[in-house]
């Protein structure tokens, strides 16, 4: 696949699925469904690498109290607001009629985190049998793919857990702190 140039989310009631659409700087379309457990496996997936587990960073010592993590959250969230003011949201987006993997979306089936040569991850979107594609990440890429994902999961009502933190979760904090 030639360098992404936009991406669209969208949720399909008659389905009841997402059809997620890259279109690339050489005028390619490549249209994919997501079911709500792949959604949630793929949130996951990127809510990994955006703590920075995927990225090999090593998880020193003995796992942090709560608090800790609830600040790790709190900064995660913080980060993401900031690099989703600085993304494009108003350009519509523009259809392409070539369609390398044809024009039925696959069902995506398996989602991989593996490094680039460039140092920045590829996100690995494949179906069950089929081509997929890879996506050479940076955080402005991961952090609109998550607020597309949010949006869209909302407006579906499929009630999945899409916050940052550990696991996908917001821990609780322990009784007494305020």
């Amino acid at each position: 696949m030639s360098q992404m140039h936009q991406m669209q989310l969208s949720y399909i009631s008659t389905e009841d699925r997402m059809l997620f659409r890259i279109n690339t700087n050489a005028r390619q379309e490549f249209r994919f469904w997501m079911t709500r457990r792949y959604t949630g496996i793929l949130w996951t997936t990127l809510s990994k690498l955006l703590e920075g587990a995927i990225k090999g960073q090593p998880q020193d010592g003995p796992p942090k109290p709560i608090h800790d993590s609830l600040v790790k959250s709190a900064e995660q969230e913080l980060k993401h607001q900031e690099v989703v003011s600085q993304s494009d949201f108003q350009t519509g987006y523009q259809e392409n009629t070539y369609l390398p993997l044809g024009e039925e979306p696959a069902l995506l089936f398996s989602v991989a985190i593996k490094p680039n040569p460039d140092a920045q991850a590829m996100l690995c979107l494949h179906p069950e049998n089929g081509q997929g594609v890879e996506i050479v990440l940076n955080e402005q890429i991961v952090h609109s793919l998550c607020k597309l994902i949010a949006d869209t999961t909302n407006k579906a009502g499929w009630n999945l857990d899409l916050s940052f933190g550990e696991s996908g979760t917001t821990p609780e904090p322990p009784a007494g702190l305020n």
